[in-house]
């Protein structure tokens, strides 16, 4: 009889101990399908991060990004002549991720008083970024299109003196 009651126990102890597994089975499998989920909906921004350059007649472009952390990224960004000896254009970039949202900030030297302008992304679909602040007139939308791991197609839009413009470039990832 004392057996008997001993298997009792043990049994009861294996299918509670069986249902406690699996009950904890099941909650992490809910949580990493939550997790998929927020990280779904969570922008990718890590790759902005690194070097980039584009050449022209008139000079060449050099862009360099690095992260400060998970959610902070700065880059600097400059445009020298042919010669590689005249600064064209500066402009200081910051990219910042919060819980609501994702944020770009330029700063171009001697331009809007030398403050930071906000741009707002409002569509992130097929390795596509679109920044937009719409009381600019130029740009008003900047679109970052991920065309592979090293090229990535800029399109600037808005408009300057009341007319629509639009430049469009690619510029390249010389390094990580």
């Amino acid at each position: 009889m004392i057996f008997s009651n001993f298997t009792i126990v043990v049994k009861t102890r294996n299918i509670l101990f069986l249902l406690f597994i699996l009950l904890i089975n099941i909650s992490c499998q809910h949580l990493s399908e939550d997790q998929a989920e927020v990280t779904k909906k969570e922008p990718v921004i890590l790759w902005v991060t690194g070097n980039y350059i584009l050449k022209s007649k008139y000079g060449t472009y050099y862009e360099n990004w690095g992260m400060i952390d998970s959610s902070r990224y700065s880059g600097l960004g400059y445009y020298l002549d042919t010669l590689n000896v005249d600064t064209l254009f500066r402009q200081r970039m910051n990219l910042v991720k919060t819980n609501k949202d994702v944020k770009m900030y330029f700063n171009v030297k001697n331009q809007n008083n030398n403050k930071d302008v906000e741009f707002t992304l409002t569509k992130e679909e097929n390795s596509v970024f679109t920044f937009e602040n719409p009381f600019r007139d130029y740009p008003s939308v900047i679109t970052y299109k991920l065309l592979n791991d090293t090229s990535i197609n800029v399109i600037m839009f808005g408009f300057k003196n009341n007319k629509e413009k639009r430049e469009d470039f690619i510029i390249t990832k010389i390094s990580r």
